[in-house]
């Protein structure tokens, strides 16, 4: 199981974590998108105490990068996937609809 949360979403910037027990997500690309346009990329690559403490693998699950909203374009309606997977992050807040 994979596990994470975006933690921050800014009208510049994303931040949150990635977490899976059976294989490390260290260095893996990570890819914001609002709607269905890519608004910016990063990696998982930064260290998190609050997370290695909490056993999850070494700690280096933290993402955080910029992006870019079009306008119009909300910091809600920001999603988190992990490149080459289905995997996305969605806001606490969020819903899907159809």
């Amino acid at each position: 199981m994979i596990r994470g949360a975006i933690e921050t979403v800014e009208e510049k910037l994303v931040s949150g974590w990635i977490y899976a027990p059976s294989q490390s997500l260290r260095n893996q690309l990570v890819l914001a998108f609002s709607g269905g346009r890519n608004v910016g990329t990063g990696k998982v690559e930064i260290y998190r105490r609050d997370l290695a403490d909490a056993g999850l693998g070494d700690g280096f699950c933290g993402f955080h990068f910029p992006i870019v909203l079009e306008p119009g374009e909300t910091p809600a309606s920001v999603v988190i996937k992990l490149a080459d997977s289905d995997l996305a992050l969605l806001q606490q807040a969020s819903r899907v609809v159809a």
